[in-house]
């Protein structure tokens, strides 16, 4: 009877120490997943913040050529004693080139609007010019009477509305370089880094 029972005390310690390796080691195995998925989600967040800053870095480069053009066409718009013919090249393909991606990895919805509205006025003022120019090409190859005063009186106010539009479009782009730009943009831009930074020459 000592000997069975020492068989059966034995048979449980073996069982139950079993039964707790079994436990032990599926807790270790989830333990060690957790960790694994935890550094991988890290590592996955860093690798899309990464790619966020590179597509960030890119529109900006963009948004400083366009806020550049549209001032230019402001200046050539106050110089100009007549109506001159005024073309624009605007950049836009940045923007559809990583649109997607800046709007999966943004996260902040009003980052998102506000640069999606900068291009869409990119777009809008670069059809007002063309616009503008092909009036223009059709005063000066004699399609138009150019001496008409209606006429005149319109091309002033066609002058007027895409000066409205430059300047709206070099407003905001100088709002997205001070809230997003890093200091290379800024630099280009002419913003300075004080703590009220002051409009571009």
């Amino acid at each position: 009877m000592g000997e069975y029972a020492e068989w059966i005390s034995s048979f449980v310690v073996q069982t139950l120490s079993g039964v707790v390796a079994v436990f032990v080691g599926v807790w270790l195995a989830l333990v060690v997943e957790r960790k694994r998925r935890a550094e991988d989600a890290e590592s996955s967040d860093a690798e899309a913040m990464r790619e966020f800053d590179r597509a960030l870095d890119t529109i900006l480069g963009s948004v400083v050529k366009n806020t550049a053009e549209a001032k230019r066409i402001m200046r050539a718009l106050e110089h100009q004693k007549r109506p001159q013919l005024i073309h624009a090249s605007f950049e836009t393909s940045v923007w559809y080139a990583t649109q997607d991606k800046f709007i999966a990895l943004c996260r902040n919805v009003d980052e998102r609007i506000i640069f999606a509205q900068f291009f869409d006025e990119v777009r809008r003022l670069q059809a007002f010019v063309d616009f503008r120019c092909n009036l223009h090409v059709s005063t000066t190859t004699g399609k138009l009477d150019c001496d008409d005063p209606e006429l005149h009186a319109l091309m002033i106010g066609i002058d007027r509305h895409l000066a409205g539009l430059a300047e709206d479009l070099r407003f905001c782009g100088v709002v997205l370089v001070t809230d997003h730009g890093k200091p290379v943009h800024r630099r280009l831009m002419g913003i300075t880094t004080s703590a009220t930074a002051a409009q571009p020459s």
